[in-house]
């Protein structure tokens, strides 16, 4: 019969939480995914107040998203145009 010697039976480790790194990674990718957001809106409001005020009052992107449609399409010409 075998028997257990003392000092070679190790005590388990409690598994470790996998809460805290999965809460940090959420929190990273929605800054991530907002800071271009706020960048964006400040730039609008600082810029183009009535566009701003239009997403506001009727609670839709659509506004920016022409007012965005209508800056890049002016950088393009610009670059082009410079060719």
């Amino acid at each position: 019969m075998a028997s257990i010697q003392k000092g070679t039976d190790r005590p388990r480790q409690a598994p470790k939480s996998r809460f805290w790194p999965r809460f940090f990674g959420t929190i990273s990718v929605s800054a991530l995914v907002l800071a271009p957001v706020a960048a964006l809106s400040l730039w609008l409001l600082m810029s183009d107040a009535v566009t701003a005020a239009a997403v506001m009052e009727r609670g839709s992107l659509l506004p920016l998203f022409a007012a965005l449609a209508k800056m890049v399409g002016k950088a393009i010409m610009a670059a082009i145009t410079t060719l």
